[in-house]
């Protein structure tokens, strides 16, 4: 069967292989004669073979035999299968686990999640808990002029986020604010868990995305608005959904904004697309990064225009960091004046930062 995989594979049948998962070359997948199921994130080496029937018994009986012996396989999620090994019919390798390099899975053999499997016959010597850590979240969320909201949006998020993580703090920026937002913050940080960070004038937009990336301690960085239009109920969608990635993105499936904002955000979308070949539905509304993918990154966007996250996901691209999409409801304003009024000023920096940022890729 014609396939997206290694075009030195032998994919035949019909095998369930889950989203994300890498095979290597001169593998066999054997998908024709029972169900194979591969799960998601799971990497498969080189030369290792994934069986769903044998011809044993009707070869050596010189074809009295006439049935082909068959069972189901499965791979559960984020398994690792080493380089030449041999998962044989009936067997069930649970998420998490690790079949060693030349390992032969025995015929309906039957490993629990996290196991470590080695040897001929294949036998599970350990766990590979070890290896793996509940991450760590730092919720960032820049706000100017956000006193209607920033209250209630921060509870909200520690309240959701809670229910998630043990490990994780908020970071709020304020950006120079002119009105309360600056002293709302500074209560709100009084809370354990919660910091706060000022900027004595405002950077803008790119700018103060810049600080809150920077400021951010943890494994993952989730990146909100304090508008109030995010419902934080959400955010477990990411958390699931960055499972086997590098960066969750947001799209919102009902856009309620005006026809201007509507026409402002398709015209930039467009132009990301013909400039840099980004084709995400949207990326203006909730990003999920690991820090050490931001770690990695440059950011020389100018800290008045919009073009942090264009630069940043073009950037990630590059490095073939992986990318998913996670579709999201969007509420209205709950208060405050909307930020994404045209600015010509906004519009003409952008517009020259874009230029300037293509201009400078070899």
């Amino acid at each position: 069967m014609k396939h997206r995989y290694n075009k030195f594979t032998w994919i035949f049948g019909n095998p369930i292989i889950e989203e994300n998962v890498w095979i290597g070359a001169f593998c066999l997948i054997d998908g024709g004669y029972n169900v194979l199921r591969i799960g998601k994130g799971s990497q498969v080496s080189s030369g290792a073979h994934i069986l769903t029937h044998n011809t044993i018994n009707r070869t050596i009986s010189e074809r009295n035999y006439t049935s082909i012996d068959n069972a189901p396989t499965e791979i559960g999620e984020f398994c690792f299968i080493g380089t030449n090994a041999v998962v044989l019919m009936g067997s069930r390798i649970g998420h998490h686990s690790v079949v060693g390099a030349g390992a032969v899975v025995r015929e309906f053999s039957n490993f629990p999640p996290y196991s470590l499997i080695l040897g001929v016959p294949a036998k599970r010597i350990g766990s590979t808990k070890k290896y793996y850590k509940n991450p760590s979240l730092s919720l960032v969320i820049p706000a100017y002029n956000e006193e209607e909201t920033i209250k209630e949006v921060v509870n909200e998020a520690f309240r959701e986020i809670s229910k998630n993580f043990k490990n994780f703090e908020i970071v709020l920026v304020n950006d120079g604010s002119t009105d309360n937002t600056g002293k709302i913050i500074n209560f709100l940080a009084r809370k354990k868990g919660i910091r706060a960070i000022p900027h004595k004038q405002n950077k803008g937009f790119s700018g103060a995305m810049e600080t809150s990336f920077r400021s951010a301690k943890n494994d993952l960085i989730l990146l909100a608005p304090a508008d109030g239009q995010f419902d934080f109920s959400q955010t477990k969608k990411f958390f699931e959904g960055i499972r086997g990635y590098d960066i969750a993105v947001g799209y919102r499936v009902e856009n309620s904004e005006n026809l201007i904002r509507k026409i402002q955000s398709n015209i930039f979308h467009k132009l990301l697309f013909f400039i840099f070949g980004i084709r995400l539905k949207e990326m203006s509304t909730i990003f999920l990064w690991r820090k050490h993918v931001l770690d990695s990154l440059e950011i020389t966007a100018h800290p008045r225009s919009v073009m942090i996250l264009p630069e940043l996901v073009y950037k990630a691209m590059q490095k073939k960091y992986k990318i998913v999409e996670i579709p999201i409801t969007w509420r209205s304003r709950r208060g405050g004046e909307a930020k994404g009024k045209i600015n010509f000023i906004l519009v003409f920096i952008t517009i020259l930062n874009m230029i300037k940022f293509r201009l400078s890729l070899k």
